[in-house]
Order: C-alpha cells, then sequence, then structure tokens
C-alpha cells in the first residue's frame, strides 16, 4: 500500500509540474519577423531571455520612478482587489523600453506579483493558446489595470506622463 501511495504522489507532482511548465515561455516561428518569438504567459525566466532580457533588464536597473507618485499608488493598492495584464511583443521597441520599466514601478510600489499577468503575442496580437481577444489590444505593450474585476484604466504603447504618473492617475479615478 505505502508503495502504491508512494507512486501516486510521484505522479501527481510530475502531473502537475508538466501542466505548470508548458503554459510558460513558449515560442512559436513569426514568418513575419523570420525568427522565434515569446507567446503566452511569461515568467521572470522568459522577460529574461534572449535580446529582449538584455532590455528588460536594462530599463529595469535603470529606470528611477518617482517616489512620491509610487508611495501614492502603494498607498490605493494596498489590501485592495487589484490585478494587471500586461501584454507585450518581444520583437516590439516600446516593449522593450517600456516593460522593464513597468515592473520596477511595480515592485516599488510593492504591488504582488501573483496579481500581473504578463502575456507574450506574435506580430499578429495572437498567443497560441490564450483568448486574448476580451482585452482589445491594438497595439503594445498594454497595461491594463483591473479593480474587483472590472477595467478601470490602461496605458498603452507609452504613457502620456510617466508610467507611474499614468498609473496613479488610473488607480485615483473614481468607480
Amino acid at each position: 500500500m505505502m508503495k502504491i501511495r508512494g507512486l501516486l504522489s510521484v505522479i501527481l507532482v510530475l502531473f502537475a509540474a508538466a501542466i505548470f511548465a508548458q503554459g510558460f515561455n513558449q515560442t512559436v516561428h513569426d514568418k513575419k519577423l523570420d525568427k522565434d518569438v515569446l507567446v503566452g504567459y511569461c515568467d521572470s525566466i522568459g522577460l529574461h531571455q534572449d535580446l529582449f532580457g538584455v532590455y528588460y533588464k536594462t530599463q529595469y536597473e535603470t529606470y528611477k520612478p518617482k517616489e512620491s507618485i509610487v508611495r501614492k499608488v502603494k498607498a490605493i493598492i494596498k489590501g485592495e482587489d487589484y490585478e494587471l495584464v500586461i501584454i507585450f511583443g518581444d520583437w516590439c521597441s516600446d516593449s522593450k523600453l517600456q516593460v522593464g520599466r513597468f515592473d520596477k514601478v511595480l515592485d516599488e510600489a510593492y504591488f504582488p506579483k501573483d496579481k500581473r499577468k504578463h502575456i507574450a503575442v506574435d506580430r499578429d496580437k495572437k498567443t497560441r493558446d490564450i483568448d486574448i481577444t476580451k482585452y482589445h489590444v491594438g497595439r503594445v505593450p498594454t497595461f491594463i489595470v483591473f479593480h474587483n474585476g472590472l477595467e478601470k484604466g490602461r496605458i498603452v504603447e507609452s504613457p502620456d506622463r510617466t508610467l507611474e504618473k499614468d498609473l496613479y492617475n488610473i488607480l485615483k479615478k473614481k468607480e
């Protein structure tokens, strides 16, 4: 009986690992670009790989968000149910510039990592397995802010002011 339980435990762990692993950092060959691009959900590993990872890391490390605005963002999100969907293309110059910077703002505001989804798209703004049509994305990157499950606002391509100021302006809007 113990052998069967042990074997079942191993099988369940391997099954769970396989399910979790297959959903992140996938690539497909983009015919328009004639190269492999990230598609679907991305985690830290995907954001830091290849040439996109160089841009991501550089922008994250060098961006200096305005502390007073970050404090205001932090105060608004504390204890609230916010989620962020970050849709980007690893081939896109605006994504290379903005995604690392935006994550820096979120990290400094202590925005929970488990409340962020990074979704990579190909040049046709599609992924392999995720239906993103509900997000109505025309350009990337698109940073979508949700509060209590409802879209509160978005930043598309580049901020109007700064990422932290635009995020703050979205968050302070009345429902």
